[in-house]
């Protein structure tokens, strides 16, 4: 098996492994195409932080090349899969009462656990899903994000015709507000990225707002007509936004979701929490909904054609990843071919 491991920052390096046996309860993977987004540039070039060596990869499609009980198992080889990145501890009280998506000690393939970056991956058969035949793989590897976003859209419990703030930096936002647009929220989409904002627009997201041209707080206050906005997302991916830009766009009383992952600080102001009767929430992953997800990306209640780059060689993936940059990526994202 072929594997790239990351031994530091930058520092990436292919290596040889034995194949693996099989164990109960394990499907054995052949990797087709992995996702290399923004959040893992941010990995493979040290500014997050974690312990070197390290398998990257977060979001990987494939085939099933073997199952270890074939007989019962609801799988078969050559299935066309999405591997689900998540490994709930299976011991915590949450995952006891099955509620993995609040696992105390998730484990996140390609983060903060051994990745998807490689030709052939064991995973529990809980961690495969597996796709219609009219959904391609490069649609099929943004399954996680869109099962992320479900989770969101979830937990907001938006009411129709409620006005919904995004601050995102990234594409995910995009993502987001056309799941919004579905279940007939109004999406406010703020970014400092015009080209992310121009895809927004020609997707069908109405307001995109530019928060290095325009004021964001007072263009909410017109959008709303001076109501603000009930609910509030910002979604990290290293986003730079300041925490208190996304305060001023909520209402009193309205619900901010804190979604994503970020090595970067922020400082929250409880007088203001308080004050507004603010209720503030996280999101992490997207534990649970990858089969909406699927049907999401089937039916096209969310499209992801905009958000793909160019294709990666996964045999020069080391020279290839030199030449990307954490703002391209934001925008698009590129495919990792294996062979």
């Amino acid at each position: 098996m072929k594997l790239w491991k990351l031994k530091g920052a930058r520092k990436l390096t292919m290596e040889e492994t034995p194949a693996t046996a099989l164990t109960s309860g394990m499907v054995k993977v052949k990797v087709e195409e992995v996702l290399f987004s923004s959040l893992d540039y941010s990995i493979y070039s040290g500014e997050i932080k974690r312990k070197y060596p390290f398998v990257m990869g977060r979001n990987a499609v494939g085939v099933i090349s073997d199952v270890y009980d074939k007989k019962q198992s609801m799988f078969k080889k050559m299935d066309r899969v999405v591997v689900e990145p998540y490994i709930p501890c299976n011991s915590c009280d949450e995952c006891l009462k099955q509620d993995y998506e609040n696992c105390t000690e998730l484990k996140y393939m390609g983060q903060n656990s051994e990745g998807l970056l490689r030709n052939f991956v064991d995973v529990s058969i809980n961690q495969v899903h597996r796709l219609p035949e009219n959904l391609s793989y490069e649609e099929a590897l943004w399954v996680p994000h869109v099962a992320f976003c479900l989770n969101i859209v979830d937990a907001l419990n938006v009411e129709k015709g409620r006005h919904v703030a995004i601050f995102s930096s990234t594409k995910t936002g995009i993502i987001l507000a056309q799941l919004l647009l579905y279940y007939q929220g109004v999406p406010i989409l703020v970014s400092d990225n015009e080209s992310l904002l121009k895809n927004a627009r020609e997707l069908g997201i109405f307001y995109c707002l530019d928060s290095k041209k325009v004021n964001v707080e007072q263009e909410i206050l017109t959008i709303t007509g001076g109501r603000m906005c009930r609910e509030v997302v910002l979604l990290f991916s290293d986003s730079d936004f300041s925490v208190k830009n996304v305060y001023s766009a909520a209402a009193p009383n309205a619900t901010i979701c804190l979604a994503g992952y970020s090595n970067k600080d922020s400082k929250l102001s409880l007088s203001q929490i308080s004050q507004k009767h603010l209720t503030v929430f996280g999101v992490y992953n997207g534990v649970g909904n990858f089969s909406s997800a699927i049907n999401s990306l089937v039916t096209g209640t969310v499209k992801v054609e905009k958000l793909l780059g160019k294709q990666l060689k996964f045999d020069k993936l080391d020279e290839q990843l030199e030449t990307l940059s954490q703002e391209g990526l934001a925008l698009k994202s590129q495919i990792i071919k294996v062979d």
